[in-house]
């Protein structure tokens, strides 16, 4: 998770306003950006559709993100660095329906994207609205809602695009294509949605610069660049998923290297968590191995080893070359079908 949060059996933040439950338009059929509508009532109208993202992690962790709903039945978008490495995750919801918060199972997930998608069982959630954001222009008014802090409750900051097609440096790569707003993006505002002034999404905030020498600058993933891979990871069958068993992230600079106390010019994918019971676990990888090469395939980012992944099919074996401090080793994982 982003931040530290309520525990999951506290009660949802409800709206008090009436909700209208409707459909998300298709990405080919939604309307350029509105600059002109009120800020408030933006926000009341997409409130409904904000939902608060509460993870767990192994030795009790706790963390609040948000995300925002995309399908009345049950379909939640969110970043996935939200839920990476989570073994549990539930949803609490603004709707003034849904008053505590249901269970939500990880369906699909691209973190070279950032992304995550979430189910939960309802049928008459309340979707957000859509705006094309390949019509933003610099300049344009938006609002970022979400859960930063741990605060309790929504969050509303408003700015300007401050930025288009921007590129960043993540977890797992990359992040291309993204918008900049000075709208405050905040730990705990992750997944939440990015809208214009009539609460149709244009973005999904993901990461927000906390530098002396930098104020107000904060990034989303455009909508228009999203929708593709959100289709993709929630259509495709869990089965077809093969999984590791372990989170990680980029060894892909000297300072990450020397952290880890290995020589500055390696380059991998460090092991973060190992889940009890899972192919990595059986294997022995460990928290703080860097696997360096898959396959005789050599990985120098969490992205390639992600990558190599999603080519192998469940029952695969993979081999893995590894290091750490004490030295290298080689383990074969055998690939199994993704925890829900």
């Amino acid at each position: 998770g982003c931040s530290g949060g309520d525990d999951e059996s506290a009660p949802a933040t409800t709206a008090t306003k009436t909700v209208t439950v409707r459909d998300t338009a298709p990405v080919e059929t939604a309307p350029a950006p509105d600059r002109t509508g009120s800020l408030s009532a933006a926000v009341e109208r997409v409130l409904p559709s904000v939902v608060s993202v509460r993870t767990t992690t192994f030795g009790g962790g706790k963390g609040e993100a948000s995300g925002v709903v995309l399908r009345r039945d049950g379909l939640i978008l969110t970043n996935n660095h939200v839920v990476e490495g989570s073994t549990g995750v539930s949803i609490a919801f603004n709707d003034d329906v849904h008053t505590r918060p249901l269970k939500g199972t990880v369906i699909g997930t691209a973190p070279e994207r950032d992304l995550a998608v979430i189910r939960v069982d309802a049928t008459d959630l309340v979707p957000v609205e859509l705006a094309s954001s390949s019509a933003l222009r610099l300049g344009d008014a938006v609002i970022a809602i979400g859960f930063p802090l741990g605060l309790g409750g929504p969050t509303v900051t408003s700015g300007i695009v401050s930025g288009l097609d921007r590129t960043i440096e993540g977890r797992n790569g990359d992040l291309t294509g993204l918008l900049q707003t000075d709208a405050a993006i905040n730990p705990g505002n992750s997944g939440g949605p990015l809208v214009d002034r009539a609460g149709r999404l244009v973005g999904i905030n993901t990461a927000g610069v906390r530098l002396a020498e930098a104020e107000n600058i904060g990034f989303a993933i455009a909508i228009d660049e999203a929708l593709p891979v959100i289709e993709r990871i929630s259509d495709a069958p869990p089965e077809a998923e093969a999984w590791l068993g372990i989170s990680f992230s980029s060894v892909d600079s000297e300072s990450a290297a020397v952290q880890l106390g290995l020589d500055s010019s390696l380059r991998g994918a460090a092991v973060t968590a190992v889940y009890p019971g899972g192919p990595g676990a059986e294997a022995d990888l460990a928290v703080g191995d860097v696997i360096i090469a898959a396959d005789d395939v050599p990985i120098r980012s969490a992205r390639a080893l992600q990558e190599l992944i999603a080519e192998r099919e469940v029952g695969d074996e993979l081999d893995l070359e590894l290091i750490d401090s004490r030295g290298p080793r080689l383990a074969t994982v055998k690939l199994a079908r993704r925890a829900p």
